[in-house]
Formats: C-alpha cells, sequence, structure tokens
C-alpha cells in the first residue's frame, strides 16, 4: 500500500508529482494520518488474487479551519502570523500540520506571534513528538526565538518527547519554526499541539534587569546571577516591594565564577522576608504549603534534584547561609496567599577549600584555636588543584598559655623563580620573590619573628613554636603568573615544654662544648608514640665583646634540601638570637670532604633540633663550639694580641682559651689544629707527676699494711699469755681446777686459728678429779696448765722451754693432743663433763 497525504489536485495524473507519503506491507499498519492540504490518495498492489480481507480503515472529512491558527503567510501552506486580537481571550490553539497524523517530510512551517507592547506570550506545549536524531536535533526541529522572527535571541531546539514544556517571551513577541529534513525514510512522529496566551498579567521582568540579574529566556521570571568576581547584590521577590503575583514560580541560579584561576562561593542573608505560612495542627507537617522559599547549596539543580532542598523557608524567619561551591539556586512560589516577599543581599566570597575558622569579611585568612580544636589539616587554596594566583593567604595558630603549637608538611610544591637555583628547590627572601610561602612566631607584643620563606619544592622543617609564644603563623603569597599545587600539613596544640625542650641545655660562661643529637652516634629515633614531635634547643652564650665559633664536625639528617627539603626531621641554627635574621635550616648529609663552620654575628647563639612524627631517623650530628675573640677571617693580624685570659691564637686568626690547648678537641675549626700541635711533651710531664704521685701512695699503702700486721701478732701474743692465769685468789682447789678448765676452755674455743681445732683424742668415761689438798694461808699458787708439753700456768713452757714474750710462736701444728690442767689428764670423750664443770 502506498499512501499520499499531500496531495494538491485530486486528478490522478497529478499523483505522480505529489510528495510520496510512505509504502507498506505485513502486519503492521500505518500511523493516522491526515491530508496536508484536501486529498489523500492510497494505492493498493498485488500479484495474486486474494479473497480474504487484506485491510480496513476509515475515513473522515474534518474543518481546515483547525489547523488555520492565524493570517497565512504567503508562499507557505503552514506559517501564520497570530496577534492577540484574532482569539477570544488572547488564547488559542498551536497545532502543527496533519496532527495528530504522521507529519510530512521536507517541511517548513513558521508561527510569529506579535502581541502589545505591555504584552507577553505564553507558549504550552502539551504534546510534543518529533523524530529524535541526537541531543543538538540535527534532523527534525521545533526552534523557539525570544522576537518576532529568527534573528532574534534563540530560546531553545527542541525534538524528540518533550513534556512540559512552556515557553515565556521576554517582550512582546515570539516566533516558533517547525522544520522537517528532506529524506527518504518514512516518519511515524505526531508532531505537536499547545495553546498560547498573550498577557498583561505576566511577571515584569525589571525586578530582574534593575539588581544586574539576567533572565532566563524562555522563562516566566527564572533569572540567572553571575559574579563579577567578588561582587554584591540584591535578589528580590517579583514585584517587590509591592505584594507578588500568586501562583508564580520563579527560580534564581546565583552562579560564582569556577575555572583555572578562580573558585567563589555565595553567601546570602535576607534583609527583609514575607511570605504567608497557613499553621497545621500537626506539628510534623510543614508550614511552608501556600508559598515557600527553597534553597538549594549543593547544586542540585543541576541533576533537577529541586525535592533535596536545603532551607524551606515561610513567615517572617530569615536565614544566612553559604554555598558549599560557586551554585547557589532558589525556587519561589508564591501560592494563592499574597505577601511582599523578599529582599536579600548576596556576596560572592573566593572559595579557598581550606579547614579552618575563616575570615567574616571572606580574604583568605584563616584561625586554628587551641580550645576548638586540639589538631587538623590545612592546606593551600582548592588544593590539591592548583592554588589560584594574585593570592594572599594568611593561617594563624593560637594555643593557650601552656600549650605550643607544632606544625609538619606533608606536601610541598610552591611555583619557583625561573633560574637555575630555584627549579629543583629555594630558601630564603634572596631565592623566593616571586611565589612564597612564610613562616613567623608569634609573640604577645605583636613582634613576629620570621622563620624561613619557602618555595619551590623546598619543604619547611618540623617547626614547634617556642615556649613564651603566643603561635605560629604561616602566610601564602602568589604574584599574577604561573601557579603549582601547593601544599599540605598538619598541625598539634601540645602541653608546653621547657626552654631546652625534650633535651638540650643553656651553656654560658664555659669556654667551649659539643653538642650531639639524641643517642648519638647510634642514629637518632622517631618521638614516642603519640607525640607529634621532638624538640632539643641549646643556647651558647659567650662574654660580652666575644662571639662562638661552631663547628659541625659530622651531620646527617634526612632530607634533601635540593629536592624536597627537611620535611621529616631539621636543624635550624640561629647565629644571633637578638636579630630578625631567620635561622640556617639545615638537613641531608655533609660530606666528609665539606667544612661546615659558621661565627655567631652576636653574643649568643641557638640550635634547635626538631624532629616529626614521620621522622624513620638517621645518624645526627656533632657540633662544637667554642667561644672565640675574633679577628676577622683570613690569616692572623699582626697587630692582633690576644687578652691575658685568651692567651692563644689560633691560625684561622681568632683567640681561645689556652685551656683548651690539647684537649683532643679541635677548637680553631676546620682545618685549623694548631691548638693540638706540640702536645707530646707537655704531655710527657704531666705522666711524670702522675707516676710519682701514684709511686707514694702505693708506698705509703705497704707501710699502713706492715703496722696493721705486727700489731695483730702483738695482739695475738698477749691474747695466748692471758690464756688460764690465776684471776681470784680465794677458792678452794676444787673451784680453783674447776675455774681454771672453764677459763681454759673459753680461750681455746675463741682464742685464735693457732688453738682452734686442737681439742681432740679426750677419754671416753666419767671424768674424774682428784680432790686438792686445802690451801695454805698464803696466796697459792696459779693451777699449773700444760698443752701438748706446753706450759701455759705461771711460767709458760714449749716443749720444756723457756720462751719469753717475744719469742713465744704457737704454731698449730707443734700442738699435741694432751690437755692436762694441774696435772690432770683431759680426753676427748670427756668434753662433755669439762662442759658441765666449766658452766658451773
Amino acid at each position: 500500500m502506498d499512501i499520499y497525504s499531500e496531495v494538491q489536485s485530486s486528478e490522478p495524473a497529478e499523483l505522480i508529482n505529489s510528495p510520496f507519503g510512505g509504502r507498506y506491507c505485513g502486519t503492521i499498519p500505518p500511523r493516522r494520518r491526515i491530508s496536508m492540504y484536501r486529498a489523500v490518495a492510497i494505492s493498493f498492489f498485488s500479484n495474486k488474487n486474494v479473497s480474504t480481507d487484506l485491510f480496513e480503515g476509515t475515513f473522515r472529512f474534518i474543518n481546515a479551519s483547525e489547523y488555520e491558527i492565524g493570517i497565512p503567510i504567503a508562499g507557505s501552506p503552514c506559517s501564520y502570523t497570530i496577534t492577540p486580537s484574532m482569539s477570544v481571550n488572547k488564547t488559542g490553539a498551536l497545532i502543527s500540520p496533519t496532527y495528530p497524523g504522521a507529519y510530512p517530510k521536507d517541511m517548513s512551517c513558521t508561527y510569529q506571534f506579535l502581541g502589545e507592547s505591555n504584552q507577553r506570550v505564553r507558549l504550552e506545549f502539551r504534546d510534543f513528538d518529533l523524530f529524535f536524531g541526537g541531543p543538538h536535533c540535527p534532523f527534525d526541529y521545533v526552534k523557539v526565538y525570544d522576537g518576532p522572527d529568527n534573528s532574534s535571541a534563540l530560546i531553545g531546539t527542541y525534538c524528540g518527547q518533550q513534556r512540559n514544556l512552556v515557553l515565556y517571551s521576554s517582550e512582546s513577541s515570539l516566533f516558533v519554526h517547525f522544520y522537517t529534513l528532506p529524506r527518504t525514510a518514512n516518519t511515524q512522529n505526531r508532531g505537536f499541539k499547545g495553546i498560547y496566551e498573550f498577557s498583561e498579567s505576566f511577571v515584569k521582568l525589571d525586578f530582574i534587569r534593575e539588581n544586574d540579574g539576567i533572565h532566563i529566556r524562555g522563562s516566566e521570571c527564572d533569572q540567572k546571577i553571575l559574579s563579577k568576581k567578588e561582587s554584591t547584590g540584591f535578589v528580590l521577590s517579583p514585584n517587590y516591594p509591592y505584594p507578588y503575583i500568586p501562583k508564580t514560580v520563579c527560580r534564581y541560579f546565583i552562579y560564582g565564577m569556577q575555572d583555572a584561576q578562580h573558585l567563589e562561593r555565595v553567601r546570602l542573608e535576607f534583609n527583609a522576608f514575607n511570605i504567608p505560612k497557613v499553621e497545621h495542627k500537626d506539628k510534623s507537617e510543614s508550614n511552608c504549603t501556600d508559598g515557600y522559599l527553597k534553597i538549594y547549596l549543593k547544586g542540585q539543580e543541576t541533576a533537577d534534584a529541586y525535592d533535596k532542598f536545603d532551607y524551606e523557608l515561610c513567615g517572617n524567619e530569615t536565614q544566612r547561609v553559604i554555598s558549599e561551591g560557586p551554585r547557589l539556586a532558589m525556587v519561589f512560589s508564591s501560592g494563592e496567599l499574597q505577601g511582599r516577599g523578599f529582599k536579600g543581599k548576596y556576596t560572592f566570597e573566593t572559595e579557598y577549600k581550606i579547614p579552618g575558622t575563616a575570615a567574616p569579611d571572606g580574604t583568605c585568612s584563616f584561625t586554628y584555636v587551641s580550645s576548638s580544636k586540639k589538631r587538623g589539616e590545612l592546606n593551600s587554596p582548592r588544593y590539591p588543584s592548583n592554588y589560584p594566583s594574585d593570592t594572599n593567604c594568611s593561617y594563624l595558630f593560637l594555643g593557650e598559655a601552656n600549650e605550643q603549637v607544632t606544625i609538619v608538611f606533608d606536601h610541598f610544591k610552591i611555583k619557583a623563580d625561573n633560574n637555575a637555583n630555584a627549579t629543583a628547590g629555594a630558601y630564603g627572601s634572596g631565592a623566593c620573590f616571586e611565589d612564597w610561602l612564610e613562616m613567623y612566631v608569634v609573640y604577645r607584643d605583636n613582634n613576629d619573628r620570621l622563620l624561613g620563606r619557602y618555595c619551590g619544592q623546598t619543604a619547611p622543617g618540623p617547626v614547634e613554636s617556642p615556649r613564651g609564644a603566643v603561635g605560629l603563623r604561616i602566610t601564602l603569597h602568589t604574584d599574577q603568573e604561573s601557579v603549582a599545587s601547593g601544599f599540605k600539613a598538619r598541625y598539634f596544640f601540645e602541653s608546653a615544654k621547657s626552654d631546652a625542650g625534650d633535651c638540650g641545655g643553656n651553656f654560658s660562661n664555659q669556654d667551649s662544648g659539643i653538642i650531639t643529637s639524641p643517642n648519638w652516634p647510634a642514629g637518632y629515633k622517631a618521638p614516642g608514640r603519640g607525640m607529634a614531635s621532638n624538640a632539643c634547643n641549646w643556647v651558647m652564650t659567650a662574654r660580652p665583646g666575644y662571639k662562638l665559633s661552631i663547628h659541625f664536625e659530622q651531620f646527617g639528617l634526612e632530607g634533601d634540601p635540593a629536592n624536597r627539603g627537611c620535611p621529616a626531621a631539621v636543624l635550624r641554627l640561629w647565629m644571633n638570637v637578638d636579630s630578625d635574621q631567620p635561622p640556617l635550616e639545615l638537613c641531608g648529609e655533609k660530606p666528609p670532604v665539606e667544612h661546615w663552620h659558621y661565627t655567631s654575628t652576636g653574643q649568643t647563639a641557638r640550635i634547635s633540633f626538631t624532629t616529626s612524627d614521620k621522622t624513620v631517623g638517621a645518624q645526627g650530628f656533632r657540633i662544637v663550639w667554642t667561644e672565640i675573640q675574633d679577628s676577622g677571617p683570613g690569616p692572623p693580624s699582626v697587630g692582633l694580641h690576644c687578652e691575658s685570659t685568651y692567651h692563644f691564637q689560633c691560625g684561622a686568626g681568632y683567640c681561645i682559651s689556652d685551656k683548651l690547648r690539647c684537649d683532643g678537641v679541635k677548637n680553631c675549626g676546620p682545618g685549623d689544629d694548631t691548638d693540638e700541635l706540640h702536645c707530646t711533651t707537655e704531655a710527657a710531664e704531666e705522666d711524670h707527676d702522675v707516676l710519682i704521685i701514684i709511686t707514694l701512695f702505693v708506698a705509703s699503702s705497704l707501710i699502713c699494711l706492715l703496722c696493721i700486721l705486727c700489731h695483730s701478732r702483738r695482739s695475738r701474743r698477749n691474747h695466748v699469755r692471758q690464756l688460764g692465769l690465776h684471776r681470784n685468789a680465794h677458792y678452794d682447789s676444787q673451784t680453783s681446777a674447776t675455774a681454771g678448765l672453764s677459763s681454759s676452755r673459753r680461750h681455746l674455743q675463741s682464742g685464735g686459728a693457732s688453738i682452734a681445732g686442737s681439742l681432740h683424742g679426750i677419754n671416753s668415761g666419767t671424768l674424774i678429779i682428784p680432790p686438792a689438798p686445802l690451801p695454805p694461808t698464803s696466796v697459792p699458787p696459779p693451777p699449773h696448765i700444760c698443752i701438748a708439753g706446753v706450759d701455759m700456768g705461771h711460767g709458760l713452757m714449749s716443749n720444756g722451754e723457756d720462751d719469753d714474750e717475744d719469742d713465744l710462736e704457737l704454731d698449730e701444728d707443734q700442738l699435741a693432743a694432751d690437755i692436762f690442767i694441774n696435772d690432770v689428764h683431759f680426753d676427748e670423750d670427756n668434753i662433755d663433763h669439762v662442759n658441765q664443770m666449766a658452766n658451773v
């Protein structure tokens, strides 16, 4: 079956000149067709006789005036001009040719809407079905222009299937162009049908134009406000300050800058707000059921997620809001109740994406207070994206009275200047004069002290605010050319340490000293678990008028100053603590052939060694410092005379204490060992004096030992002489014998090594002591005691020979096994009886 729906003449011969509407077969019937003119032609072909029905349909003649929606334009079968006077109530139907049948190919129709000067035009497409060839509609389309012809501003191009497509003109005219592509393929789409309206009651757009807004073409009152870089302005409800029009919906899109160099956010606060609300008994139900203002802070409008609003406002409440990105959107619905509406002030602020408390004026200033948060992160603007150009940012860290703040950098890349020394890394104001980061110590008297200036990839070392300081401050400066990724760091507020830190000390009134890193030479370690940093501070003070020589004998800290700086561990050296000059910052490894030697510019110098929680560990350092009388660089001056206490002049040209000569430490500095030369003779004389002292001490010790031995021998002789002597003249013979035995026994038990252990060989049995004769009236003789043939009585005898006091020598080997008391023999078996008698 062939169909012709664009037949202009009813003559069959003219059918060949009519556009072909399509050929159909099989079981799928053609779509409904409406003739473009007064006729439709159908041709059926078959190659065999068929008795059954092959197709069946209906036809109807309709009034053509339904498709004549305005004044026809000559030269086109479907172009019209529409004015308010041509329709009832200034409204009418807009319909495509042949709707709802499939529209023809190779067709161009225009609809020109011309209203009065105070009117606007509204189009509402209630059915829209065109062939969809892609998002840009390259084949069939409807284009709508905001003006009287196709030279006006384009509102939009539409194809495919559209729903709820409502368009408004900005002024009093609107132009619609319907086009179908000339092609051989058949189309099955219906076209479109809608209504149009001319009205003076549509929202006037003056409230948009007068406040730097841009009306969104095709909408009734939607507007877009674009930033002019940190600009500010006002947003108003329609017809403000007069009551707004009921049943009106307006959308506000307030967009900040977002490009390679700029990123902004939107701050909005209301000066006036009045949208009547409806009170509900059910408190769970929203009171904003009639009119409302919904606010979107996360860019929900980009995904048409208008049901996911952040705030819904009505009544007289106001709200101060800040967008979470460069976009802030609002939807105002007036409802049926009228109110005055609202007036709000918007401000575009640069979005830095920096954690911390931002300055209220929107500048790149952030404050970190210990009472709010003890630890956290900070970064350059928009990190990890490149920071913006022509920017100055400030980061202020304020601890409490008993606290210190530590900052550790994890990433650092600031644009370095275009010179060979700064491409890999740079440090100091001489190398960084375009983009840079500076660190300051903040004191209570607002006398900030510069710690250093950094750029390139030379990351600052971990820094700990000194005791007595309020905190630390970081500033970032960027110029108008080129950018980089910036930095990321961490901060910690901890309890204050002593002036020396975790280690260190204060040296004064000393000629010299040695400073080493913790655990030297085994190597320093990372701080303890839970600690952000370790700091060792040494302060050396010379006498008035003198300076300090500081020589790094060995040095090895993790880090690479040229490529990545000193992010994990750093040594800082202040050549004059009273000066505003920043310290030297050192890390890496000192080659053995290099000499690191510094002379203080003042009386006091300071060394600070700081490690962080990311420290791995390395060998450390050994530093020799010496108080010097400086004569300036070069060889010793002929006219220089050292003071009396500093009467040794080094080859480098300055004087040191004579006490430092030959002390095993090169106090004259690298390459100058004059203080350690010609020390052999003096050392020999010192050794000779020591030898004499040792000899005298040994001789004195020997004399004392001989005296002690001699006294011991004399005491032992006297002790043996007293053994068994008569102590009481008035006793009988039995008592005398018993007393003598008891006394002898006690002396034998405790009398010394020469007698102890010699009681043996006493016979067993009952001990019988013969009666002694009665003592005479005169003093009886002392008991006669004989041990192994040695007379222990009145006249001591050894082997029957007299022995004077000086020659008595009792040897254990010479003592016999027999004991006799008053010529009575005692054997070993009767020793118990002897004990009993001793007790009596």
